[in-house]
């Protein structure tokens, strides 16, 4: 097995790297926050009463930090498991055996898992907070899944996030979706769609475990949810 050392760091700090520490745009935040009053009452569809849970188009995609997050997680995975032209992190020689191919398969999961896990566990005021990094989660897919079927499955759930009253059922159909337009558009059963899947699937098995429930990411988020 060859590992192209330069090339796995550079992935693993941008997988890693937490979204808390993304603050950019913190002169347009400070003067869109003097705003708000005035928006709100112009717009109030796009304000959030607390405890409010739902996953929200146009507040979603109005974020900075969601499309980093699908950037980020994006480049990672494809450096990891290759794709458009650019050769994985882990390759293989011809004539290698299986334990290393399982190898390379348990690396990459490893680094996946845990930086899918930095950016939807987060420890605040003596408790667990988990988050659903549904974008980064839409980056990690382009590099685990053919490149239409990451699209199909991110567009799709957004064509019917509406149905759900929060962001567990979400990720649970998006997990769906991913599965079965990887395998749809592979032309074989691929372990990496599996890959995705269950990673997309995790927030919300977290959630559900701790007995705790999602939160949507936002600059007051102790109040958007309880």
């Amino acid at each position: 097995m060859t590992v192209h050392l330069p090339f796995l760091l550079i992935a693993v700090v941008i997988l890693w790297f937490p979204r808390q520490w993304l603050r950019l745009g913190f002169v347009f935040n400070k003067r869109r926050r003097s705003g708000d009053n005035v928006r709100a009452a112009s717009e109030p569809w796009n304000t959030r009463e607390p405890g409010d849970p739902r996953v929200r188009f146009v507040v979603e995609f109005s974020k900075f930090r969601n499309y980093v997050d699908l950037l980020r997680a994006g480049t990672g995975s494809i450096a990891l498991a290759g794709g458009f032209g650019i050769s994985p992190v882990f390759t293989l020689q011809e004539g290698a055996p299986r334990t290393a191919l399982w190898t390379v398969i348990g690396l990459r999961s490893f680094i996946l898992l845990v930086g899918l896990l930095v950016q939807t566990v987060r420890y605040e005021k003596r408790k667990f907070t988990f988050y659903p990094p549904i974008f980064f989660i839409a980056g990690l897919s382009l590099g685990l899944c053919q490149l239409n079927a990451a699209v199909a499955a991110f567009t799709l759930i957004w064509a019917v996030h509406t149905m759900f009253s929060g962001p567990q059922g979400f990720l649970m159909v998006y997990a769906v979706f991913i599965v079965g337009f990887g395998h749809l558009f592979s032309r074989q059963g691929d372990l990496s769609v599996i890959l995705a899947g269950l990673l997309c699937f995790l927030p919300t098995l977290l959630s559900l475990l701790a007995n705790r429930p999602l939160v949507i990411f936002s600059r007051k988020s102790t109040h958007a949810q309880r």
